[in-house]
């Protein structure tokens, strides 16, 4: 299969919803390891995984998963791993009030900062897990035997031929793909506090994200 993850907030359930009609991946929202679809906020789900996972990880088998048909199996061929800058990812999840849940799904703790920007901001503490995920995926340990694909999502469409390309799909299907419409820079909208907060936070996440290509493999 291939396996597609993301640091949330950068279009991900659309992509791998889409890619399901095209190659065998995982479930677009975030359902393996329990008996129905959903919630998101599911730390056993594959969709925002804070490290890579193993082939022997449980649920990559339907057995650990009720043995629910609709989800597929392992082993990990390829990944595919989403990200966008840590401002923007942020801003998106508390503006569609499902950081909590997103904090859940990744780190499988629930943050104290009950879905309010302002808290989180108060409490300057990175409760999605984001830099230690991030770390994770872009530095892959030996135990991994499978090659990640890392892809900036607003370098998604100027390379979307080689993304197609390590993942099997037809390039046909381009025609077919996700529009691509023009985001809202959430951040620059902030006021100079909560910008400062934010940048306290995520700054050198942000940086470090920056010395990447728009899209690569490790």
């Amino acid at each position: 299969m291939i396996l597609i993850t993301s640091m949330g907030g950068c279009a991900s359930t659309s992509f791998i919803a889409w890619s399901q009609r095209r190659v065998k991946c995982n479930c677009a929202i975030n359902s393996e390891g329990i008996r129905n679809k959903g919630p998101g906020s599911n730390p056993k789900g594959l969709k925002h995984r804070k490290s890579p996972p193993t082939q022997n990880d449980p649920y990559l088998f339907r057995k650990n998963s009720f043995d629910r048909t609709d989800l597929n199996e392992g082993p990990i061929k390829r990944a595919v791993f989403l990200y966008d800058n840590p401002y923007s990812m942020t801003l998106s999840l508390f503006r569609r009030n499902i950081a909590g849940g997103h904090a859940m799904a990744v780190t499988g703790n629930r943050p104290s900062h009950a879905n309010k920007l302002s808290t989180f901001l108060e409490l300057k503490k990175d409760s999605f897990g984001f830099n230690e995920q991030f770390k994770a995926w872009s530095q892959k340990n030996n135990k991994i035997d499978y090659p990640i694909l890392m892809v900036n999502f607003n370098s998604m469409w100027e390379n979307i031929d080689h993304i197609f390309g390590f993942m099997g799909i037809d390039l046909s299907h381009k025609k077919t793909f996700l529009r691509k419409n023009e985001r809202q820079d959430r951040f620059a909208s902030l006021n100079q506090t909560d910008k400062n907060a934010l940048k306290e936070i995520y700054g050198e996440l942000d940086s470090t994200m920056k010395k990447f290509a728009g899209v690569h493999i490790v």
